[in-house]
């Protein structure tokens, strides 16, 4: 697969040089995820860097190139991560579709990974001009719902999710609302996300079966101890 290839050398670059590696994609992220792409270019991504547009080109040929590789870059960038680890440790649910969600609500709400968003932000965009970035963003997307569907799959070998239910419906749903949550919480629109986390926990209630409910009732999908639930405080205002 193409993005296997790709993900290697990805790895063998970063094997030196790593600090500033990591300055410039999160300076591509900040830059896409606020500008857009059509308005961005090499010389906000190093600007925000605060580096040099060799620095840039030391390791890529274009903003395009950039980008292929922090697509790449997201799986990586969860793997092994031990807040992800000591969360999933935590929890109590046996379901995998509901330890997934859980999961992918810490990585977006608690540790505020925006390599999440950054596939969502670019799909939205009009006249990506690189067919091999968008060939790479939709093969992306198909992984992730594939993904999806395998943990349906394996609820209701389990007798966690109802048998007769489609798992690609199911995943394709779970990834509309999630993209939601997602472009809502970027935008720091976080009481609409509210509202599509409640629909979320609706939905996923639907799907399990009855047996399971009553062994692990699903109330909530965010625990209050997130700073996502907290309030935000607004230094220097009025009284």
């Amino acid at each position: 697969m193409k993005s296997e290839l790709r993900s290697q050398l990805v790895r063998a670059k970063y094997v030196k040089g790593e600090a500033t590696l990591e300055k410039i994609r999160e300076a591509c992220l900040h830059e896409i995820t606020t500008r857009g792409y059509h308005r961005t270019s090499v010389c906000e991504v190093v600007r925000r860097a605060n580096l040099t547009r060799g620095a840039f080109y030391n390791y890529w040929n274009s903003l395009d190139d950039c980008l292929a590789d922090l697509i790449i870059a997201i799986r990586d960038s969860v793997r092994g991560d031990p807040d992800v680890l000591e969360f999933q440790d935590r929890l109590q649910e046996t379901s995998a579709v509901v330890r997934k969600v859980k999961t992918s609500l810490f990585l977006v709400l608690e540790k505020q990974n925006r390599y999440v968003y950054l596939p969502l932000a670019l799909l939205q965009e009009k006249g990506l001009p690189n067919q091999d970035l968008l060939a790479l963003l939709h093969e992306y997307v198909s992984l992730v719902r594939e993904e999806w569907a395998a943990a349906v799959r394996e609820d209701q070998r389990e007798g966690n999710v109802i048998p007769g239910l489609d798992p690609e419906t199911i995943a394709v749903v779970i990834m509309n609302m999630f993209g939601g949550i997602v472009h809502n919480t970027e935008l720091r629109f976080r009481e609409m996300s509210d509202g599509l986390i409640d629909g979320l926990t609706l939905f996923l209630n639907g799907c399990l079966t009855e047996t399971y409910r009553e062994q692990h009732p699903l109330k909530a999908l965010v625990p209050p101890s997130f700073h996502y639930r907290k309030p935000i405080v607004i230094k220097g205002g009025s009284p």
